[in-house]
Parts: structure tokens; sequence; C-alpha cells
């Protein structure tokens, strides 16, 4: 229940949809583009820490990361995040195995219980795991405010271990709940820039370096192999590979040092980034209204 006038805002996104039709109301914000390109600055940020540049990867290291993260309060466990994996439509539940045993190989998670009969294996995220992980989302929040004000009143409690946690997990639930719900899992730009290894993270670097006064993307940025293979985690060998590809797929064009969204993926980086700061404000709005006694109302007795 959101009691706080100052919060009141934040109700609208609650049960928010996916819809393309919602997504064009967040691009036509005149906010939007800014709040995209700081985005993905956040986004290559964060991969200075070499855990979460592991994780962000491509979209499929991401998504079981954060569902791995949302499943903390039943108990994180192999047959729950497969099942999570199955749910999403966009992540083969191989994925689940993989990341469970990353994240503790890395010391991001504890088995707290082992596994006895047909009763799996139980784990916790560590310090290792929950500090990194909270600081993305936070500053993921901070580049949503200039869309939605309210998130402000989230945000000033973040210091707040339980807020920080809530919303966290609960930004995997929005993850899961969108995937689950959307369409185009296939399309050349998602087999290319969110399921290619290494493709997330050129996507972010791009959009983050995205400059000009015209629409997200709409201008050409500069582009070297070598700069991909630097920021991204890959060999020469797959980066070129990858732009091979969407300069074959129509998806951008390269030349003289340059590269340039064509029309397709201009469309579908708008719309995803929407998708996703719509997540990220239902996530904060079901974070506010699940502790309400964490945002009191000012004045309030």
């Amino acid at each position: 229940m959101i009691r706080d006038p100052d919060l009141e805002p934040l109700r609208r996104w609650l049960n928010c949809d996916m819809t393309p039709a919602a997504a064009g109301g967040l691009v036509a914000h005149p906010a939007f583009t800014e709040a995209a390109r700081a985005l993905n600055r956040v986004k290559v940020e964060a991969a200075a820490d070499p855990v979460m540049a592991r994780l962000s990867r491509d979209a499929g290291h991401y998504v079981a990361a954060a569902l791995t993260f949302s499943l903390h309060r039943e108990g994180i466990s192999l047959p729950r995040l497969k099942a999570a994996c199955i749910e999403t439509r966009f992540i083969s539940p191989g994925r689940a195995r993989a990341m469970l045993g990353y994240l503790q190989h890395v010391g991001c998670l504890s088995k707290v219980s082992a596994r006895q009969g047909r009763d799996a294996a139980l784990y916790v995220p560590t310090p290792r795991f929950i500090a990194p992980w909270c600081n993305r989302m936070r500053r993921g929040l901070e580049a949503a405010a200039p869309l939605e004000p309210a998130v402000q009143g989230l945000l000033r409690h973040m210091d707040d271990p339980d807020v920080a946690q809530a919303f966290a997990q609960s930004r995997g639930d929005a993850m899961l709940a969108g995937l689950a719900a959307a369409t185009g899992h296939d399309l050349p730009f998602v087999r290319i820039f969110n399921h290619r290894l290494g493709g997330g993270r050129a996507l972010a670097l791009l959009l983050s370096r995205d400059a000009g006064d015209g629409p997200l993307a709409a201008a050409p940025v500069p582009w070297t192999l070598d700069d991909m293979v630097r920021h991204c985690g890959i060999s020469r060998v797959q980066a070129r590979r990858l732009f091979d590809d969407a300069v074959a797929e129509g998806l951008v064009s390269i030349e003289d040092g340059f590269l340039t969204w064509l029309e397709e993926a201009r469309r579908f980086i708008a719309y995803s980034c929407a998708f996703e700061f719509a997540s990220i404000l239902a996530s904060a709005a079901a974070t506010v209204n699940a502790l309400p006694d964490r945002f009191p109302v000012a004045g309030a007795v």
C-alpha cells in the first residue's frame, strides 16, 4: 500500500503492462533519450567490477543473475532457477546450473543446506553478490528518475539494506513477468545483441556514447574492432562475427570508423530501453507498495 502522497505517482506503475503502446509513452517523454544514455553508462561503469562484467556479457547471463537474486526470498535452488528460466521463454534452463556454479565459484553464493533425498540444495547470496548487484539496481533507478520523479522518494531510502534488497529482488520479478509476456525473442537484433556473447556489453558501450540532439541511436558513433574486443570481454574473431552479422542483417552500417544504427535497430533499441525503464518503475512501485512502514507519510504521527 502506497501511503505517502509524494510516492503516489508510482501507483500507476503497479501491474503496468509491457506492450508497445506503453513503451511508446516512455519513448515520447522529453527526457527519454538522455535517460537511456545514462542507463547505458551505468551498465558500462558497472562492468568495472569483474563479477558484474561476467554477468553482463549477454542478456542470458544478466537475466539468470537477476532471477537468482530474486529467488532469495523463498530460497535459491537449481529446480527453482530452472523453472524461472523456462518461464521467461528467453533463456534456456541450462543457464541455471552454469549460473549457480559460477556464482559459487566467485564467492557470490553460499550453500546453506545440502541436497537430501528429493530436496534440492539451497543457496543464499553473499555480500560479494549483494553489494554490487544492489548498487547496479540503484543506479539504474537513478537513471529512470527523470522519467518518474517520484522514484526520488525510494532513492532516499536505498541505504536501508532491506529496501535495497527488496528492490533488487523485485527487479528480477518484473524482468520475469515482462519477458514471459514479450514477443520477438527470435528477432535478428535479439539474437545478435542480446543472446550473442559480448553483444550486451557492446550494445551498452555504443549507446553510452550516443550523442546529439536527435532521437536515441540516430547519430553515428565511433567504432573500432579493437575497442569492442577491449571492452566486451570477447575475442577479435567473436567481435568481428558479431558485427559482420549485424551488418548482414541490416541492423547497422560501419564506415570510416563510425557505426550507424539502421531503422530496424533504432526502433528496437528505443522499445527495449523503454521496456527496461517500465520494468524498473514497476519494481519501484512494487517495493514501496510492499514496504509501507519504511515510507511513512511526512509529518504523520
